[in-house]
């Protein structure tokens, strides 16, 4: 099998949504994440 090489430029930027089971710890480390991040962070449904 012939060798392949890549070169892979880093991302500038990442979005999407995801959606998770409403868990106390992922709840924390969904806000902590978005604290960080630059931009808007929306969360919801916590305690459901």
């Amino acid at each position: 099998m012939p060798e392949m090489a890549y070169l892979l430029q880093p991302a500038r930027e990442i979005g999407g949504v995801i959606t998770v089971p409403g868990d106390k710890s992922i709840s924390h480390r969904a806000l902590l994440l978005g604290s960080v991040a630059i931009g808007t962070t929306r969360a919801a449904g916590f305690g459901q």
